[in-house]
């Protein structure tokens, strides 16, 4: 299996334990599926920051990764 293929898929599972937890997942501003946040997080030519948003009592309730912008 190739390299790409075995750190998409720890990825996934990694975020599809997050989503069981209740957390939400975001990819550029918009909710995404773990599935597409892996997909593109390796596959693309791009650097995406996941910032994680926590609510008032420091319970973790998002995950958003953004794309960074160079230049």
């Amino acid at each position: 299996m190739p390299n790409n293929k075995k750190e998409m898929m720890a990825m996934e599972d990694r975020l599809e334990d997050i989503l069981s937890r209740g957390i939400e997942l975001y990819m550029d501003g918009q909710p995404a599926s773990p599935s597409r946040i892996a997909e593109r997080f390796v596959r693309e030519d791009a650097v995406y920051m996941p910032d994680f948003v926590i609510d008032e009592e420091g319970i973790l309730t998002q995950v958003r990764y953004d794309k960074i912008k160079e230049g």
